[in-house]
């Protein structure tokens, strides 16, 4: 199998911008023969009184933002808890935690391909493993039996890949579509409104409510039924838009005939396209997509966006936002208004609406092969962050992937979540082989091109050359 990395266009200059040898060096493919991933057999981190310590392992481990309420909960301050917990508990670890921002994913990336990756990272998924492979430092990992079957239903299967695991789960990013229902009772389309308990409507529904909800305020501000930008400084991003393609009945890539292929080439892909730039130009109901960087959340904020996908259970749980519990309706008390949680459109045919999350996934926790000596702690310390008192703290405000966690909690939303958008959950089509930021950032191309405009078939022909260019790891 060829592994020789070929670098996409914000890889490369992260790269070039070092304008040093190391950084070129760091930057440099992996070997193309790659050696087996080491195996650890995983056993629960044990607690209580501290043991004597003998020689101290050092263990790094970054994470990305979770979702926590951060008036409350600020990236990396119940990250650095949980260290110092362990820490405690276990005294011949030390933990040095580091708290990245979405903007350090090319540096994750240059530190996994040159062999020299954190212990572990959280908010890590399939690309991470990918990467691990390819850079000789991938750690596979048996996890429990009392784990395995702690999990969503088909959650432990989702997460092997080619039949391995190199994840320890840690909580389930299953979202959608939220609707500002108060803007929609205003402008006469409340019938429109998805009904419960599953909230299900169709791209015909969802036109024509963006339709009756575009306007323009007393006092000039423009109300828009959606927003698509072309300009967005993270290429992961886009995802939205993968949804929605998936939902019209497409997607971006297939797995077919023993290869990945490009999907958005064909009729439906390009129908689908065709329905992105007739919102702008046919239809009025979104601001002008190009150049445009301002995320569909500032609009929302604002009260001048529709409807959104990307929010999971966290967004009702945030401050200023109170949940009926009969209705699920969440109002901003803040800026006076109701919303919910729906499902994302589906074209007539299709059973249900798809939404984005997935054991494969960046909600897991990969840990990756270093020192010998360090392998089992690094597993004990993922295996101990996934344990019960850690996943019953995370139910207050997110999904927690242990079923266990929520056995006792009263939650009407947190009960709903699981009982319509987890079964729905949909992963990236490309999870199964990977190359995720590769897809994304050609994606993005596609839509910069359709709103100048470009003829749909014109400007995805380069989208679907770059896909099928793509070294992909093929599942077994």
């Amino acid at each position: 199998m060829n592994t020789a990395k070929r670098f996409s266009r914000r890889q490369f200059l992260s790269c070039s911008l070092a304008a040093t040898a190391a950084a070129l060096a760091s930057c440099a493919p992996a070997p193309s023969a790659p050696a087996p991933a080491e195996q650890a057999t995983a056993a629960p981190a044990e607690t209580g009184a501290p043991q004597p310590v003998g020689k101290v392992v050092t263990l790094e481990w970054w994470s990305f933002g979770l979702g926590l309420p951060s008036d409350i909960w600020p990236h990396g301050k119940w990250e650095q808890s949980l260290a110092d917990t362990y820490m405690k508990e276990h005294p011949e670890v030390k933990i040095n935690y580091q708290a990245l921002g979405w903007d350090a994913l090319t540096k994750l990336y240059t530190a996994i391909t040159a062999g020299n990756p954190p212990h572990l990272v959280l908010r890590g998924g399939i690309d991470q493993i990918i990467y691990a492979l390819e850079g000789n430092c991938a750690l596979e990992v048996e996890l429990p039996q009392e784990l395995k079957d702690d999990l969503p239903k088909g959650w432990y299967e989702g997460m092997l890949y080619q039949g391995k695991n190199y994840m320890v789960p840690f909580y389930v990013l299953a979202n959608g579509m939220v609707i500002n229902i108060t803007l929609m009772k205003e402008r006469g389309a409340e019938d429109l409104i998805p009904e419960p308990p599953a909230r299900l409507w169709t791209f015909d529904q969802f036109l024509e409510a963006m339709k009756r909800c575009t306007y323009t305020r007393e006092d000039g501000t423009p109300v828009y039924g959606y927003v698509i930008s072309t300009q967005q400084t993270n290429p992961f991003y886009y995802w939205p838009e993968q949804v929605m393609s998936w939902s019209w009945g497409t997607d971006t890539v297939e797995f077919k005939g023993g290869k990945w292929r490009c999907k958005l080439g064909d009729e439906e892909g390009i129908a689908w396209l065709q329905w992105l730039q007739d919102l702008y130009f046919k239809h009025n109901v979104i601001p002008n997509p190009s150049g445009l960087s301002a995320s569909r959340w500032e609009y929302w904020d604002q009260q001048a966006l529709m409807a959104g996908i990307g929010p999971d259970i966290g967004w009702s749980k945030r401050a200023n936002q109170k949940v009926d519990p009969e209705t699920l309706v969440v109002t901003n008390t803040e800026r006076n208004f109701d919303w919910i949680y729906v499902q994302t459109p589906v074209n007539k045919g299709m059973e249900h609406g798809y939404t984005w999350g997935g054991p494969k996934l960046d909600v897991n926790t990969v840990p990756y092969r270093k020192e010998p000596e360090a392998i089992q702690p690094t597993i004990d310390f993922a295996l101990w962050l996934v344990n019960k008192d850690n996943q019953k703290f995370l139910a207050q405000y997110l999904l927690p992937v242990r079923l266990s966690a929520i056995e006792d909690i009263e939650d009407p939303m947190l009960k709903w979540h699981y009982e319509y958008y987890i079964p729905y959950g949909r992963q990236r089509a490309e999870a199964d082989g990977g190359r995720a930021r590769e897809v994304v950032e050609a994606l993005e191309l596609v839509l910069q091109k359709i709103f100048l405009p470009t003829d749909p078939k014109e400007a995805v022909a380069e989208f679907c050359a770059t896909v099928e260019a793509l070294d992909w790891v093929i599942p077994s």
